[in-house]
């Protein structure tokens, strides 16, 4: 399989975590065999689109079973705060976010998912 971009979009409908993706974990006995799969993320869009006041969002890193806060931005009334860097995610791992105010935010992510020749 070739590498592809893939994006994931999410507007929590909660105050909670909400898990945006989780990277596949492999199985080669399954039909069609899972590989492994790793996901590297370059750029996280946030924006604001409450009706008015700041919005609060914390981004959480999961490694499986730990969560690790990696960012935590307030964005204000209908603006967009743009993360940069390099995230990676391997098989199991997956990214939550919380935002302080319910349908108040909308997260966007594209990832370059690699997957390992069978």
């Amino acid at each position: 399989m070739s590498d592809r971009f893939r994006t994931f979009t999410a507007n929590p409908a909660n105050t909670g975590a909400n898990t945006l993706f989780t990277v596949p974990v492999a199985n080669v006995a399954a039909t069609p065999p899972t590989p492994v799969t790793t996901f590297i993320a370059k750029t996280i869009v946030l924006h604001n689109q409450a009706g008015s006041g700041t919005v609060d969002a914390v981004l959480t890193y999961n490694d499986g079973s730990t969560d690790f806060e990696i960012n935590n931005v307030s964005v204000a009334h209908q603006a967009t705060k743009i993360i940069n860097g390099t995230f990676v995610f391997e098989e199991g791992d997956s990214l939550k976010v919380t935002a302080s105010g319910a349908n108040d935010l909308v997260i966007k992510v594209s990832v370059l998912e690699i997957k390992a020749q069978q």
